[in-house]
Order: C-alpha cells, then sequence, then structure tokens
C-alpha cells in the first residue's frame, strides 16, 4: 500500500472535498443570512484539511514543519470567523460590538503571531516521526502557548455555539430545525476535539483509536450529514432564525416578533419607526410592554391578543405626518398547541382612510348634488309653467284676433325664462370640483361686481383690501347676486328717503376674524324670514326668479363656507360668510 491510497490519506481527500462541496451549496444560498461566513468557514476548513493531508505526504520532520504551523496558525483564524457567523446566522449584532469583537480578533491575531513565531519553543518543539505502514506521522511535544492557543479557540466557539443553542431555546418551531443541524455540528467538532486533546494531557486517557492520527481534520466528512439533509430539505439557509427578513423588511406594515417570555426578538424598520426609534436599530430585546408603553393603542392590543378589542386603530405622527395603523395580534403556538410567542402586525392604513374620507366627501357632494338636481326640476315644473302659459296665451290671441298690443308681455315673459333659465345654468355648474382656487382680492372683486349691476344711485363701500383663496368667477356670481338683493329689495317701496342718510343706499363689503360679510343699510330681511333666504326659489318679487339667492349659498358650500343671514348695524341686511380660507393657513 503506497503512502497515496492509504486510508487516513484518502480520507483526508474526502474530507477536503467535501468541504468545498458543502462551500458550494451554501454559496449558492449567498443571499441569506449567515451563508457567505459559512462558505469562508467551510473553505477554510478545506484548506484546514488539505494542509493535514500534505503534512502526512511529506516524508521528513522538516518538511512537515511549514505544513504543522499553517494549520495551527488558522486555528484562531477560524474561531474569530465562526464568531462571526454566528452573530449574522443569529440576529445578534451586540456580538459585532467592537467592545467585545475588537479583544476577540486581536487576541486571534496575536495567537497567530505567536504559532508562526514559537518563542523559544514554547508552542511546540521536539519533532520527530512515528511511522505507521507507508505514513510517517508526526510526533511533538506541545508547549504552553499550545494549550493557552487551544482554550482561546475553544472558549471561542463554544461561546459561539451557547448563542445558537439559546436561539434555539427561544425561537419559534418554525425555525428549530436549521438552528439544530447548527447545534449537531457543533457537538461533532467537540467530541473530535477530546479525541484530539486526549492524546496529549494526561487528565483524559488515550480515547484515539490511531494514535497521532488527527480525526478532527476529518469533521467535514460528519458535518456534511446533518448539512447535507437540511440542504436537501430546504431550511438550512432559507429561514433566519426569528424572522424571515426578506418579505418582512419589503412589508408596508410594522412588524413585532415577540418570544413566549413576552420578549420582543425582531422588528422591521417600520416598526422600529412606530415606537420611535431609528429605522436601522436593531431588535430592541427587551420587553413588550415596554416598547409598546410609548403607544398606549399598541399595548393595549398586545395586551388584550385573542380578546375583542374596541378601537384597535392607532392614530400618531411619524415624521410630521399623521398617520393609521390597524393593530393586529396573531399568537403563536407550538406543536402541541401551547404559546410560543406573538407577532404583532400594525397595518398601515392612512392612504386607506383618506380615499374613505374622500369618498364621504364626494357621497355628500353627490347628495346635495342630487338634491337640488331634485329641487330645480320641482321648480322648472312649476315656475317655469307661468311665464310658458303667458307667453302661450298671448300668442294664440295674437293669431286668432290679429292683435300685436301683447307683444311686450311675451317678450318679458320669455326674458324672464331666460333668466331662470340661465340661473339654473349657474347653479348646475357650480361644484367643489369645478373650482379654479386662487388667491382673490376681495375688494377688488366687489368693485368688479358692482360694475355689472344697475345700481340705481346706490353707493358701494369697501373699507379693506383683504385676500382669500377661493374661485374668482364664482366669488363674483355671489357679489352679484347680493348686491342686486340689496338694490332690489332693500329700498322700501314708500319711501326712499326712509333709507340711512338722505335716501341714498349703501352697501358694504368687510372682513371678518375668518371669513367677510356683505351688508346693507336698508329695510333689512323679517328675522322670521332670514333661514328661507338662502331656499331655491325664494323670491318676494314677482318678478324674480327666486335663484339668485340660491346661487349665493351653492358658490359658499362648494367653497365650504358657512352662511348666516343677519342684521346690519343700521337695521339692514347682512350676510355673513365664515371659515373662509386665505393664503398662508
Amino acid at each position: 500500500m503506497s503512502a497515496l491510497t492509504h486510508p487516513v490519506v484518502v480520507l483526508g481527500g474526502l474530507s477536503t472535498a467535501l468541504a468545498l462541496c458543502l462551500a458550494a451549496v451554501t454559496w449558492h444560498q449567498r443571499e441569506t443570512r449567515g451563508a457567505r461566513t459559512y462558505t469562508l468557514l467551510l473553505v477554510a476548513l478545506a484548506v484546514w484539511t488539505a494542509l493535514y493531508v500534505g503534512q502526512l505526504l511529506v516524508p521528513t520532520a522538516a518538511g512537515k514543519r511549514p505544513w504543522f504551523v499553517a494549520r495551527h496558525a488558522m486555528g484562531p483564524l477560524f474561531a474569530v470567523a465562526f464568531w462571526l457567523f454566528t452573530a449574522r446566522y443569529t440576529d445578534r449584532h451586540e456580538m459585532l460590538d467592537r467592545r467585545l469583537l475588537g479583544p476577540i480578533a486581536a487576541a486571534g491575531l496575536a495567537f497567530v503571531g505567536l504559532v508562526l513565531l514559537n518563542p523559544g519553543g514554547l508552542y511546540w518543539s521536539a519533532l520527530s516521526l512515528d511511522p505507521m505502514g507507508p505514513l510517517l506521522l508526526l510526533e511533538l511535544t506541545l508547549g504552553p502557548l499550545f494549550w493557552l492557543n487551544c482554550v482561546y479557540i475553544f472558549g471561542v466557539v463554544a461561546a459561539a455555539h451557547v448563542v445558537i443553542v439559546s436561539a434555539w431555546k427561544r425561537t419559534f418551531d418554525s425555525y428549530r430545525p436549521q438552528l439544530l443541524v447548527m447545534t449537531a455540528i457543533g457537538c461533532v467538532e467537540f467530541a473530535l476535539a477530546v479525541l484530539f486533546l486526549s492524546e496529549h494531557t494526561a487528565l483524559l486517557p488515550a480515547l484515539n483509536p490511531w494514535p497521532n492520527v488527527q480525526l478532527i481534520s476529518y469533521g467535514a466528512i460528519i458535518a456534511a450529514l446533518p448539512i447535507g439533509w437540511s440542504y436537501v430539505n430546504g431550511f438550512f439557509f432559507d429561514r433566519r432564525p426569528l424572522a424571515h427578513r426578506a418579505v418582512i423588511e419589503s412589508m408596508d406594515d410594522a412588524v413585532y416578533v415577540v418570544d413566549r417570555e413576552g420578549t420582543i426578538r425582531y422588528t422591521n424598520p417600520l416598526g422600529n419607526r412606530l415606537v420611535g426609534r431609528p429605522p436601522d436599530a436593531d431588535a430592541p430585546t427587551a420587553p413588550a410592554a415596554e416598547v409598546f408603553a410609548a403607544r398606549p393603542t399598541l399595548l393595549s392590543c398586545y395586551e388584550q391578543a385573542g380578546d375583542a378589542v374596541d378601537d384597535a386603530t392607532l392614530a400618531c405622527e411619524i415624521d410630521g405626518e399623521q398617520r393609521f395603523y390597524d393593530i393586529r395580534v396573531s399568537t403563536i403556538t407550538d406543536s402541541i398547541g401551547e404559546p410560543s410567542g406573538a407577532v404583532v402586525v400594525g397595518r398601515d392604513i392612512t392612504e386607506e382612510r383618506r380615499q374613505r374620507g374622500q369618498l364621504r366627501v364626494r357621497t355628500a357632494q353627490l347628495e346635495r348634488q342630487n338634491e337640488r338636481l331634485d329641487q330645480f326640476g320641482q321648480y322648472v315644473s312649476h315656475d317655469l309653467r307661468n311665464p310658458i302659459q303667458v307667453a302661450s296665451g298671448y300668442v294664440e290671441l295674437a293669431r286668432e284676433t290679429g292683435d300685436l298690443s301683447r307683444l311686450d308681455d311675451i317678450d318679458r315673459a320669455i326674458r324672464r325664462m331666460s333668466e331662470m333659465v340661465e340661473d339654473l345654468r349657474e347653479l348646475t355648474a357650480v361644484d367643489r370640483d369645478t373650482l379654479d382656487v386662487e388667491r382673490v382680492n376681495v375688494a377688488r372683486a366687489a368693485h368688479t361686481a358692482w360694475a355689472h349691476v344697475d345700481t340705481d344711485g346706490a353707493t358701494l363701500r369697501v373699507p379693506e383690501n383683504d385676500i382669500i383663496l377661493a374661485d374668482s368667477d364664482y366669488l363674483l356670481h355671489v357679489f352679484e347676486n347680493l348686491f342686486r338683493n340689496s338694490i332690489d329689495h332693500g329700498r322700501p317701496d314708500e319711501a326712499a328717503d326712509a333709507i340711512g342718510d338722505g335716501g341714498a343706499l349703501t352697501v358694504t363689503v368687510g372682513p371678518l376674524d375668518n371669513g367677510f360679510f356683505v351688508a346693507d343699510d336698508g329695510v333689512g330681511i323679517p328675522e322670521s324670514e332670514r333661514d328661507a333666504v338662502l331656499d331655491h326659489g325664494y323670491t318676494t318679487d314677482d318678478g324674480g326668479t327666486g335663484l339668485g339667492m340660491a346661487i349665493v349659498r351653492t358658490v359658499a358650500d362648494a367653497h365650504e363656507w358657512a352662511v348666516t343671514v343677519t342684521e346690519s348695524e343700521s337695521g339692514g341686511a347682512r350676510f355673513e360668510f365664515h371659515h373662509v380660507e386665505v393664503p398662508g393657513e
């Protein structure tokens, strides 16, 4: 049997190949948590085993020395790499804190230097050969630095495995298989380490059946079994402990994963923002009751998980914006039905509420529009019938008698119908969605409207130049109809000199704290009729359409202004417009 075909060499070659195959498997899943670091570990294991095979094949003690030194120098680096892998695999970011990771890495590099330098033979000495068939095994004396290096390596690796086991104990059933695999691999590593160390200490009997053959170098063969099983079943790196971030972090909802002890073990960026933490902060790993205390609604929903919650909508301000969340809590149970934790999800319903509010407003607008259309239909069928009958009667009379003296009456009836149609057109056209809101100078709009009205000697007074936000065209209609109302109805029938000073009617447009008013010093509107003035069809003039003041109310409603009818200081009519928006508010 040659050295190349010796079972120990063949086994070493197989272990190297398996480690590289496993590295390819984990690299294939490199986008998942911990896979890249574990790939590095497996490549290091393959190199470490290949160095041992090379050491076995070299026939001299001097030739074996660099292979031996290189392998032992890799030990501390392997321990640091395993610490990094554990931190990422279990989401324990505190393990990566420089105050903890710094000393561990510094100590590892120091041991690498001690292995390479072997000061005073304190790491190894007295290299010799021990024949085993065609192979010459290396026999040596190990010094105190070797044992310190072992304490460091196994201490770091053991601490990392404790983290993995603790994660297995505290997490949910669906995440335990892959953690169980890692725990099994750790047990294999420590069992082989015990076999190796038993040859160099009097505290343990020699457990290795092949003295000076380091079975720890063949750990990849045994580790391949649980890793291969988990890969075939598709879960080794498919999930992450405590949460599947590939799904949760892309959600538009706030998510919290709480363990059976009530401690938050995971939250996504939106979950951090909801409780006032930086989005990229690690999970608080604190009691849920403590973390949720800043959001009483969230805390109440969590504490009442499984019970009916009257109001599960959380309203809060995030980044200066009012947001609304629908809170839902789901209890997680294990395989025997026992509670093992909970998932708290806050679904952002801000946009949904906004759309519902817009729908309610639009529905109300449509209801008002339908109401107006119904009133218009009744009005048209009733009030237009009279001038139509008048005109038709006179036309028929003219045909029968040839008398054209009633043409003026027919013309008046036609003009009245035209006015009604025009007013109806204005009423049906006014709607919130049709407004072209802009900055409007109230005084300028009032003077423009005044110029469109037959003032009959009346005077307009506008003491201030206020700016409001309104549709300028519709605001002109408001002023025109109010001015006509004052001029047509403000003067008493019996005596013009009963008005103001000298009988001249004065119309005033002035500011209010949240709007403006239009008032006159005429005879005013009886208190009993003020509520009806703005209704469709209301008029005290047989020649009026009864729609002018209805247009005023319709325009105000479209702007969401409130209109009140009251008495001016001089006893005349006063129309007040409130809740008028101004620039900058």
